[in-house]
């Protein structure tokens, strides 16, 4: 195993190589952290969903070398972390409360929130049982699948023609100038959660690239590692909105949830508003052509 992080390719490698390397090596993280009966279940279930997401912007990096297969299994590698949604959602539905007390201790006792976040606690503690067990045994087998064929079909030998690389890199960057015009025009929460995904496709691309690019490039890095955890708190209100709304939390009746659901309202307004800002900056502030720029790297570091 060679010594740099793992999401990281080697210019001293060949790329085919180094693709194959990252995906076994990130791939067996993401088995592993499923399979962890003994540890943390809300920090394992959060790496395995980090680490899925890493293994789809991979496969879309290189989606050109072998359409089909890519699209495939990472639809399948999807499903698989949809399969322990749940348990985390009721994991982030406590954190997004605890940011609110911290972020708001003028709210705590108007707003209900230490009563919500104790029932909320109540129910990711009764979640936390075999239905987990069960969930994160079949997503495991779900990921073993998906590495078992993406490893059968070699997927990666095309990806000596830097060119590919290059494609599903500025590929990733049109998809993020898509959904940021739907996020503008429509503002749904279905839009912002499909901004907030291609933004952390791009991130883990750059992480990825980091090797070949230039130091413009290199400097996005923690910019949009900043907007992508923005849009997921963004996201995690509009989940809790929906939550409280169809009431998902099973909260006693006897709480009020309005005061909550209006603060939420109004942080969500708020954040949006910064969120789209800086998307849109990201999105003008990143190279024109990044791919025959990318390119012409890949080609000199070969």
């Amino acid at each position: 195993m060679t010594s740099q992080p793992v999401f990281r390719i080697d210019p001293s490698r060949p790329l085919s190589a180094e693709m194959t390397r990252i995906l076994d090596e990130t791939g067996g993280r993401v088995v592993g952290h499923l399979e962890d009966s003994n540890g943390d279940h809300g920090r394992s279930l959060h790496e395995a969903r980090k680490g899925i997401k890493k293994l789809r912007a991979l496969l879309l990096l290189a989606r050109a070398a072998d359409k089909p297969l890519m699209k495939e299994e990472g639809r399948r590698l999807r499903d698989a972390a949809r399969l322990i949604a749940g348990p985390r959602e009721a994991t982030a539905a406590v954190e997004t409360v605890d940011r609110f007390i911290a972020a708001f201790p003028g709210k705590v006792e108007s707003c209900r929130l230490a009563q919500i976040r104790d029932s909320l606690d109540a129910r990711h503690t009764r979640i936390a049982g075999q239905a987990l067990d069960d969930a994160r045994a079949e997503a495991a087998a779900m990921c073993r699948m998906a590495l078992e064929r993406l490893r059968g079909n070699a997927p990666f030998a095309g990806v000596a023609d830097s060119g590919i690389l290059a494609k599903g890199f500025a590929r990733t960057l049109r998809h993020w100038s898509e959904a940021l015009e739907r996020a503008r025009d429509r503002g749904d929460p279905d839009d912002l959660h499909e901004l907030r995904k291609t933004v952390k496709a791009h991130g883990a691309q750059l992480g990825l690239m980091r090797d070949y690019l230039d130091a413009s490039m290199k400097k996005r890095r923690s910019d949009v590692d900043a907007l992508g955890e923005l849009l997921g708190e963004i996201n995690d209100i509009h989940v809790m909105r929906a939550g409280l709304a169809g009431g998902t939390y099973g909260l006693p009746p006897e709480i009020d949830t309005k005061p909550f659901d209006r603060l939420l309202k109004k942080h969500a307004r708020t954040l949006s508003k910064i969120g789209l800002q800086e998307a849109g900056r990201l999105l003008a502030s990143a190279p024109e052509k990044p791919g025959k720029r990318l390119r012409r790297r890949l080609a000199k570091a070969a």
